[in-house]
């Protein structure tokens, strides 16, 4: 389908792998993406908001995936590592950017009101960013455009 994001991470690990493996040797294809930001990247690794860990929903692929989980668990609190199927492991990487990217544009845009209307951009974004609502900031799905607050 046009439009749509070919799973391609994985499915060329798998291929190579395939290609060379051995007789009898087996592995696992587990999605470990990173979330590090430019200039915290290594206090994000030692001390990350979230871990994630996408694998093959079989036997086998569920065991890998709680082996690095384990190796996380190290330092990490359990609650911070998230499991999901392989794909959605990849794909949520793309969608964290791709919201990244929004957010960027929107406060860019917004920039341009408050110069039109002499508010000031660094007062706008402190505002709308803080204090944290007291559940994850992320999204569900839900009808409509987003609750009593959104018309």
């Amino acid at each position: 389908e046009p439009g749509v994001p070919r799973r391609w991470a994985s499915d060329a690990v798998k291929r190579v792998l395939a290609s060379s493996a051995q007789d009898g040797v087996t592995f696992q294809v587990l999605s470990n993406p990173e979330f590090l930001a430019e200039g915290t990247a290594m206090d994000d690794l030692q001390n990350p908001a979230r871990v994630l860990i996408g694998g093959e929903q079989t036997p086998e692929g569920l065991a890998a995936v709680e082996t690095l989980a384990s190796v996380y668990a190290q330092w990490i609190a359990r609650p911070q590592i998230i499991t999901t199927n392989l794909w959605s492991s990849e794909l949520s990487k793309l969608v964290a950017n791709a919201v990244l990217a929004q957010r960027v544009s929107s406060i860019n845009s917004i920039s341009a009101l408050c110069e039109a209307t002499d508010a000031d951009v660094s007062e706008i974004s402190r505002a709308i960013g803080s204090p944290p609502r007291p559940r994850p900031q992320v999204p569900n799905t839900a009808g409509g455009f987003g609750g009593g607050g959104v018309p």
